[in-house]
Formats: C-alpha cells, sequence, structure tokens
C-alpha cells in the first residue's frame, strides 16, 4: 500500500511538472513573440537611424569643408577671380563636388571648368548672401541638366558678405549612399520633404516606380493605404519617428526619422513577410534549442550527482585552500567577504596587495626562493589580520586583504606599517634586496554588493600606485575608474586610426623676435577621427608614450613634414626650418638614427631644415646612451632643441655635457615674467644661454607685454598663440607666402 502511494505520488509529481513546464513553455512563447515585434520595430529603428548618420555625415562633412574653404578665400582679401578659381582648381579633386564656382554680388557665378552662369534667382544664392551657409532642394544642373542638391557658403571681407562659395553635388551621389543593401537585400530607402515630395528615390525593383510625392504613390499603389497615408503624414508634421504599415502588391513597414537636414525625411522599407519570417526562424530555432538544452541539463544534472559525494571534499580543498602558501584561495576569500559584509558592511576596506618587480626574485634568487618569499607573504599577512578580518592569493604575488576601520586614517597606517614589516625580509646574506610592496584601497560604500566588483575597484587604484612609481598605497576613486575606462578605449583605438590614416601634422610657427618674420615652425601631430572630431593630445600622447606607439608616431611626423618641406621646395617657396619631437621611447632603440637619416635622404631635403625636439626630462633617463645618441644625431648635422626648459630637473653640468642648440623656455617661465623672481630667473637663463651659445625660443608667449619684455632680455625667437596657433598644413602654406 505504501508503495502504491509512492507511485501515485511520483505520477502525481510528474503529471504536475509536466502541466506546469508546458504552461511555463506556453507563456514563454507569448513572450517570445511580443519581444520580436518589438525586436523588428527595434531593428528598423536601428537601421534608419545609421542610414540617417550616414547621410547627415555625408552633408555636414561636405558643408564644412565648403565653409573652411570660403574662410580660407576670405582671408585671401581682394583677389579676383581667377586667382581664387586656380586656387579652388588645386584643391577641387580632394572633394566630391561636380565643380565649384564663385559668384560676386552680381550672381554671375564663375566655374571652375571656365562656366559662367547667372544664379542670381537661386535661393541659395541669396541665403548666403545674406550670410547663412545653406543647402539647396533638388535643382536642374544649368549647366548640363543633372539633377543637383547645391551647398553654398558666404565669402566675407571685414565682416561683409562680398560673394559667395557654391558646389553643386550629384543627387546620384546621395542616391548611391542610400542604395547600400539592408534586411539581405529586401529593403531600400528614399528620402522626402515634409509634404512627401521626393528628395531621392530608390532604384530597388520593388521600390514605388518614378515617384514624385509617397502619399500619391502610397494611395495609387493600394486602396488600403488610405489609413497609412494619414498616419504619415501625422508622423512627419509632428516631425517624429515611427512607422506604418501600407501595401504595394504586398504588405511592409515604412520607418520615418527626421534626417535634422532642413525639412526632410529619411524612408526606410520592408517587406512584412521578410520580418515575420526572420521571427518565425528564431522561434522555431528556440524551441529545437530549448529541447537540446533540456536533455543536455538533464544529463549533466544525472552525472553531477552521480559524481558529488566523491568530489565534495576535493572540491573543497581546490577551492578554499592554496597549494603554494597553505593559506586562503581567492573563492574562500570572496565567500568570507560576502559573509563578513552582513555584519561590518560600512567598516569593510577591501586591499590589493603584489609586489613590484616580483618577476626579479625568481630571476635573482630562483624560483623556490620565490615561493619561500610567497609563503612569507601569506604568513606576514595573515598575522596583520585582527577578529573578523582576512586575506586571499590570487595567482603569483598577488593578495587580497579584507580590513575592518573605525576611520580611513587607520587603514592607510596599518598598510604603511604592513608594508614595513614585509621590507625586513632578508633575501640574501651576499645580496641587498630590498621587497617593495604596492597596495590599492577600496572602502566599501552603502549599496555595494557584488565582491568583484569592489575587487576590481581596489585593483585599479592598485594600478594607479604601480604607475606612480613612487607611491605604496592608492585610494579607489570614481575618477581613477574613469580614466582607466578612457584609457583602455583610447588604446584600443590608436593603432586602427594610424592604419586608417587619422593622424595628421600640424605647424606652429615661431617668429624672429627682432624681424617678426616667420624663422621655424614645430610640428605637432593631431588625431582626427573619420567623422571629423579632434581628439587632444592630451589623451593620446601620454597612452602612446606609455605602450611605445609614440616613436611610430614621431616617425610618421618626421617622414611628414620631410614631404611636405620638398613640396615647398619644388614651389619655389622660402622654407624655414621645422622641428619634429623626438620621445624619449628612441633611447631605447637608437637604430632609429640611420632610419631618420634615410627618410631625410629619401626626401632631398638639406639637413638644416629639418630640427629635432627633445623634452628635458628624457636627458635623466640613461644619461650615458642618451649623450650618445645626441652626439651622433649632431655629428650627422640635425640641430638639437631641448623642450620644455625649467620644468625637469636641469643642471649646467647637463647642458654643459650635452650638445644643444636651441633651449625652448617653457611657458610657466613666461607667465612668470612679471613677477620680480620670475623676471630675474628669465634673465639669469639668458645670459647662461648666451654664454654657452645656445639660442632661446619663448613657448607660449600670448601677451604683447610678454613678446616686449622678452624681446628686451634677448630671446632669440617667439612660439604661442601672440603670433600663431597650431594650424593645419595649408594655412601654414599660407603664412610662407606671406
Amino acid at each position: 500500500m505504501k508503495r502504491k502511494r509512492e507511485s501515485i505520488f511520483k505520477a502525481g509529481y510528474v503529471i504536475g511538472l509536466l502541466i506546469i513546464s508546458v504552461a511555463a513553455f506556453m507563456w514563454y512563447s507569448h513572450k517570445l513573440k511580443d519581444e520580436l515585434r518589438g525586436l523588428v520595430r527595434n531593428t528598423l529603428k536601428e537601421v534608419s537611424n545609421q542610414n540617417v548618420l550616414v547621410m547627415q555625415k555625408e552633408i555636414e562633412w561636405d558643408l564644412a569643408a565648403l565653409e573652411e574653404i570660403a574662410e580660407r578665400i576670405s582671408a585671401m582679401g581682394e583677389t579676383d577671380e581667377g586667382e581664387i578659381l586656380d586656387v579652388l582648381r588645386r584643391i577641387e579633386e580632394r572633394y566630391s563636388f561636380k565643380r565649384f564656382g564663385f559668384c560676386r554680388a552680381d550672381g554671375i557665378v564663375h566655374t571652375t571648368v571656365d562656366e559662367m552662369a547667372d544664379v542670381s534667382e537661386r535661393e541659395y544664392f541669396r541665403a548666403s548672401m545674406q550670410g547663412e551657409s545653406y543647402i539647396s532642394d533638388p535643382l536642374i544642373d544649368i549647366m548640363d541638366g543633372e539633377e543637383i542638391i547645391v551647398f553654398s557658403a558666404p565669402i566675407k571681407s571685414d565682416g561683409e558678405v562680398i560673394g559667395v562659395l557654391c558646389a553643386p553635388y550629384r543627387m546620384d551621389g546621395l542616391k548611391e549612399i542610400l542604395e547600400v543593401s539592408s534586411f539581405e537585400g529586401e529593403g531600400y530607402t528614399y528620402v522626402i520633404e515634409r509634404d512627401g515630395d521626393k528628395i531621392v528615390d530608390s532604384t530597388h525593383p520593388t521600390s514605388f516606380r518614378n515617384m514624385t510625392n509617397i502619399f500619391k504613390s502610397m494611395t495609387e499603389a493600394d486602396e488600403r493605404n488610405d489609413q497609412a497615408v494619414e498616419d504619415l503624414k501625422l508622423l512627419l508634421d509632428a516631425g517624429q519617428t515611427g512607422y506604418v504599415i501600407f501595401y504595394n502588391k504586398v504588405g511592409k513597414y515604412m520607418y520615418a526619422t527626421p534626417l535634422g537636414i532642413k525639412d526632410w525625411f529619411l524612408i526606410d522599407v520592408v517587406p512584412v513577410d521578410f520580418m515575420e519570417n526572420t521571427s518565425n526562424y528564431i522561434i522555431n530555432r528556440t524551441y529545437i534549442m530549448c529541447g537540446i538544452l533540456a536533455v543536455v541539463c538533464a544529463v549533466i544534472a544525472f552525472l553531477i550527482m552521480s559524481e558529488e559525494r566523491r568530489k565534495k571534499q576535493r572540491i573543497q580543498n581546490l577551492l578554499y585552500v592554496d597549494e603554494l602558501t597553505g593559506g586562503n584561495t581567492l573563492a574562500r576569500f570572496k565567500i568570507e567577504v560576502e559573509r563578513r559584509m552582513q555584519v561590518h558592511y560600512k567598516k569593510l576596506a577591501i586591499i590589493m596587495m603584489d609586489l613590484d618587480d616580483f618577476k626579479l626574485v625568481n630571476e635573482l634568487f630562483g624560483y623556490e626562493e620565490g615561493n619561500k618569499v610567497l609563503r612569507f607573504l601569506s604568513r606576514t599577512l595573515k598575522e596583520s589580520c585582527c577578529d573578523g578580518e582576512f586575506t586571499g592569493r590570487s595567482n603569483a604575488d598577488r593578495f587580497y586583504i579584507l580590513f575592518l576601520y573605525e576611520e580611513e586614517k587607520e587603514i592607510k597606517q596599518r598598510i604603511l606599517k604592513l608594508a614595513e614589516n614585509i621590507q625586513r625580509l632578508r633575501m640574501s646574506e651576499t645580496m641587498e634586496y630590498l621587497l617593495h610592496p604596492v597596495f590599492g584601497i577600496y572602502y566599501v560604500k552603502a549599496g555595494d554588493d557584488n565582491v568583484e566588483d569592489m575587487m576590481d575597484c581596489a585593483a585599479l587604484a592598485h594600478n594607479m600606485a604601480k604607475q606612480a612609481r613612487n607611491s605604496t598605497y592608492k585610494v579607489y576613486t570614481d575618477e581613477i575608474k574613469e580614466k582607466e575606462l578612457q584609457k583602455k578605449q583610447l588604446s584600443d583605438q590608436i593603432e586602427h586610426a594610424y592604419r586608417n590614416h587619422e593622424f595628421i601634422v600640424y605647424y606652429q610657427p615661431k617668429y624672429d623676435s627682432i624681424t617678426r618674420k616667420l624663422a621655424g615652425a614645430e610640428a605637432l601631430v593631431r588625431w582626427r577621427r573619420a567623422d571629423g572630431q579632434m581628439v587632444s593630445p592630451g589623451l593620446f600622447v601620454p597612452l602612446a608614450e606609455e605602450s611605445g606607439f609614440v616613436c611610430k608616431l614621431d616617425e610618421y611626423v618626421f617622414r611628414e613634414v620631410c614631404l611636405a618641406q620638398k613640396r615647398w621646395m619644388d614651389k619655389g617657396l622660402d622654407i624655414v626650418p621645422v622641428s619634429v619631437n623626438l620621445s624619449r621611447r628612441h633611447l631605447d632603440n637608437p637604430e632609429f638614427i640611420n632610419e631618420y637619416k634615410a627618410i631625410l635622404d629619401e626626401s632631398g631635403v638639406p639637413i638644416e631644415y629639418i630640427q629635432l625636439e627633445i623634452t628635458e626630462s628624457a636627458m635623466f633617463e640613461k644619461k650615458e646612451d642618451f649623450v650618445q645618441i645626441m652626439e651622433r644625431l649632431h655629428d650627422l648635422g640635425f640641430m638639437i632643441l631641448m623642450d620644455d626648459f625649467g620644468t625637469g630637473y636641469s643642471s649646467l653640468m647637463m647642458l654643459k655635457s650635452i650638445p644643444i642648440d636651441v633651449m625652448k623656455l617653457d611657458k610657466s617661465f613666461v607667465d612668470d615674467y612679471d613677477d620680480e623672481r620670475g623676471e630675474r630667473i628669465i634673465r639669469c637663463v639668458m645670459r647662461m644661454a648666451q654664454d654657452l651659445s645656445i639660442a632661446i625660443t619663448a613657448e607660449g608667449v600670448e601677451t604683447e607685454a610678454q613678446y616686449r619684455f622678452l624681446t628686451s632680455v634677448g630671446c632669440d625667437t617667439i612660439q604661442g598663440y601672440y603670433f600663431a596657433r597650431p594650424m593645419p598644413e595649408e594655412e601654414y602654406e599660407l603664412r610662407m607666402q606671406a
């Protein structure tokens, strides 16, 4: 009777489980279909947003380029049409416009294809004569009857509009941008105005033929489209994104998105069947995968249960006892932290520790001694713990500690004491070696509930302490995490940017302090992303220094400057020396000298027109190697400039032993010129440089008063915003011609 009751109970249990499973499966199917419908809408939205971004970037880039060219022409002052057209012809191959045109207030356009026309009645001409950059609606090209839109920008003189720079753009070019295949070739795109008139149509086989107005085409395609037309009009009138379903032989989704350019909208179309087929495919595949997973899970559960008893003790030992030190593993540490958080939630600090350059211990004393050090660290950390505190080893020499505290200063005092105890270990009777522990501290805050995240925060603080080199510990802050994220993102992007030719060279002119004539320039690397956004050198240059990539950047700038100087020589311009920065990283590979000399020789530029700048701080790293490298460069004929003089640890003895031709006075000195002590220091530096036959260039000169003072004390050349900011190659070339 008992067995019968057990059988009935088991049967009931199985039936109940089956009913629950079927109900859960039906609920899941319903939810999955709802989710997939939402996915369809989101997919349409994402595709539309991508198309909008592509179109916006193309048009905004071209308009920005035209405005930049207009500014350059404005800077030329009073110039006849011939000179302007010559400038435009030289640059027109860089852009995707059909041609360039220039017209004055009379509306007669002079083009780079030597044709003229009257555009005085064109809307874009009138708008730009009012000082506005403008994009026209579709027009018929006066020259050849092709369908175009026209970009225009005002040309000014002394703040007054004196003419218009215009450039037609083929509508076929916009159409090609939108013809990128989407939804496996089933989707296509239009651009329309708010009133439904066509801007750009589609050549897709299933699109409307010869469309002039989308509302008209929808109405003519199917009588069921009346409501879709009304709904689409409401969306466009409100300037909102959204979709309608219409019929053109088959049902289709139509997703509308404002372009943000005039009253233009992007319309993405995809068949309903295509999207539904995709959803059904996903649902069917999901059902199959659920079935497979259920079987796999059942098998895995059976195997785990059958082996659980035999392996339980062994697994616990592997998880919780560190085989090398006999202490706690990281897994045990995490469990203990979670337990203690329930009692000491607001008084916990998680600390990560390792030794600076622990690998040297293994290399100098052997791995057995290294293991002894790890066991010593485990014992020392354990002895430093009070009731309720805990330690655990992650890997190698990395340990984590959980401390309790009342005030934060207690943690810092205990860490300094712990570091002192660790440094008492004597590695060898014959060799003196001091261990250097480094700590990262994270104070647990209200709301923290993820031990992994808290340990990561301690690790970030530890990394900052290690980078500082002279710091025993660092406390985690949100700023540390933000900086690490930014560094990681930029580091990942730098190599791609280099391959994508996103790095460019800017030039900051230097002027003779007496004649005020151009005397030279400094070449500076800049990062301009593919979308035109500039990345601050203060962000990417330190990362390049840290990774060693800066050597590749320096060589790129050197090569670009050599080629630019050669181009200017061939044009007959009076070139002046350009200095190129040399990173301290080059000290690790003196072979760069031969590479630089080969680049210079290949360019054909005389060596006196290419100078090299090295920062003052680099002189104190590997001094003997540095002196040899500088002497080799000097022997080849390079002029050496010492950059940022005054920011490091300069001394007269260093200047005496290193062949420096030019000393660049740092901006921090220039800013203090009107302070009595600052003025005396500057005069002293000037006299010292004159005695050593070293020329002086002042950096960061921004005011007339600074310029006059520096000239009065004998400064040779001036560099700074007072004369010019860093500028692109084209603008610098105009400076040489002035």
